[in-house]
């Protein structure tokens, strides 16, 4: 007998499920195998081939389909996309087919409910952003043209907003620009089209100096070297700063166009020492470490990149490095480790100990711990909260190092969570059982949701920033077995998350 979907199904916990099976299988559990055997054409060389690189998701998703009586999962889809159009909430719909890019929902959404189309260009995303500025597929954007969407619309953001040829995927701005989508000096210099970033500027050279997005020039947006030059050459400003971030066009470049960002260093750009280690750059390192020796204490916080304006979103390190990043672990990440040594030559004892925690590096941090046992206890108060700020970046064996160095398992980071809170939050089983080895407060509330970690590992199941790939089936499981108190509702969080929610209630 085929199993029944939910009242309210959503394609994505059906994805979920798929991926499930599939890792079942793999690792031979009984019944994953039988559920192949039944349901699908090759059943019988589940057992055989459980480990086989051969089975794909493809084939779990069909054993899923067929299970709920469907032939095929692109059966199942259409199933689960008609019965949500005839019993769901349309708006409420309308916004789960677009975070999930179900074009096909979507679309039948509007021909159901045609009303919805003269609401097409609301902003309903972040930043007052209108759906079209946020579109991820040709399917979705085509579903959105077709229902009247205007295409050139930008999000309404006091700095400045986007339009979907500042934000989409390369491959995508070039359809919509073929779609008929209108092309400005920021998507240009961003898109790589010389052509057209020299007409603007013969045509208007003060566009070199033109707000974007977030008050970006489009300096920031500069794709190559080439770009940059280009743009120097007309007169761009190479430090001229966003005005929601008040960050350089190098400072965005870090990341993603380091090559970029290192010619703007030769061209003079103004530097900081994050940059510095980023780009692997010792000399412009040592430069900075011998004109202020206490640099070497900088990280991505607020107290080192203050706001420059009450409504700005912070430095744009927090994107293109990461929150709480040093100088060390930026130099480690990009693969400079000649700069991690000349960095850690030049630090103090503390900062040298929390770099080495940070680092996960346990036999730097023992034999700094060998000869200065009382390396903790000189830590500050803000120093002592890094293993909550390292469980909220998901560094599972930052947190280990931390731990086994004597940071408190009870520290608190950002709105008062724990390093379990974090954990949780994430899904990240590893984590977890990493914290629970040092007895952490299991019912300790956070400052700002006043929850639980379990609280965190419910809402971050449907909502965490790894809401899709997090263990938090597991991570329930090892929280309530560890003595967390359940919810008086089991309703909440994903069907994995509410069945070990409902397993915990049936126990004696």
């Amino acid at each position: 007998m085929s199993k029944s979907l939910p009242p309210r199904p959503r394609l994505e916990q059906l994805k979920t499920q798929a991926k499930e099976l599939l890792k079942a299988l793999q690792v031979g559990e009984p019944a994953a195998l039988q559920r192949f055997r039944e349901h699908h054409p090759r059943g019988a060389q589940a057992a055989t081939f459980a480990r086989d690189a051969s089975w794909a998701l493809a084939d779990a998703q069909l054993v899923i389909a067929r299970e709920y009586g469907a032939p095929n999962w692109p059966r199942l889809r259409e199933h689960v996309a008609a019965k949500l159009v005839a019993t769901g909430d349309p708006m409420d719909l309308l916004r789960q087919a677009f975070a999930e890019d179900d074009a096909t929902l979507f679309r039948q959404l509007l021909e159901r409910h045609p009303a919805l189309k003269a609401r097409i260009d609301e902003p309903v995303e972040a930043f007052n952003a209108p759906v079209i500025t946020q579109v991820r597929s040709r399917e979705m954007l085509d579903v959105l043209l077709d229902a009247g969407a205007q295409l050139d619309v930008r999000s309404q953001w006091w700095a400045g907003g986007f339009g979907l040829l500042h934000t989409a995927e390369p491959e995508l701005a070039h359809y919509a620009l073929a779609r008929g989508a209108t092309l400005d000096v920021h998507a240009a210099a961003r898109l790589g089209l010389t052509d057209s970033l020299r007409t603007f500027l013969a045509a208007d050279p003060a566009l070199v100096h033109a707000r974007g997005g977030d008050g970006q020039t489009p300096l920031h947006f500069a794709r190559t070297v080439a770009f940059a030059e280009l743009l120097l050459n007309h007169g761009a400003d190479i430090d001229a700063a966003d005005l929601d971030h008040a960050s350089t066009p190098a400072q965005y470049m870090v990341r993603d166009r380091p090559d970029v960002a290192r010619y703007l260093v030769q061209r003079g750009c103004r530097t900081d020492i994050l940059l510095a280690a980023a780009l692997g750059d010792a000399n412009l390192v040592r430069r900075h470490l011998d004109a202020d020796p206490n640099c070497i204490r900088t990280r991505v916080t607020p107290a080192w990149f203050p706001k420059a304006h009450p409504h700005s979103g912070g430095t744009i390190y927090q994107w293109t490095l990461g929150w709480f990043m040093s100088p060390h672990e930026a130099a480690q990440e990009f693969g400079h480790t000649e700069v991690v040594t000349q960095l850690m030559e030049r630090s103090p004892a503390d900062v040298r100990f929390l770099a080495a925690c940070w680092l996960a590096d346990e036999a730097q941090v023992r034999a700094l711990l060998a000869r200065d046992p009382s390396l903790i206890d000189t830590l500050s108060p803000d120093d002592r909260q890094h293993i909550a700020h390292a469980a909220r970046n998901n560094r599972t064996a930052t947190v280990s190092t931390m731990l086994a160095a004597g940071f408190s398992v009870a520290a608190t980071g950002q709105h008062g969570g724990t390093p379990l809170h974090w954990a949780a939050f994430h899904g990240n089983a590893d984590m977890t059982r990493a914290i629970l080895r040092y007895g952490p407060p299991l019912e300790q509330t956070d400052h700002d949701f006043k929850a639980t970690p379990l609280g965190w590992a419910i809402h971050g199941s449907e909502h965490g920033w790894h809401a899709k790939t997090g263990d938090y089936g597991v991570v329930v499981e090892l929280l309530l077995q560890a003595g967390a108190k359940p919810p008086p509702d089991s309703a909440k969080g994903t069907d994995i998350v509410r069945a070990a929610l409902r397993r915990s209630e049936r126990r004696p």
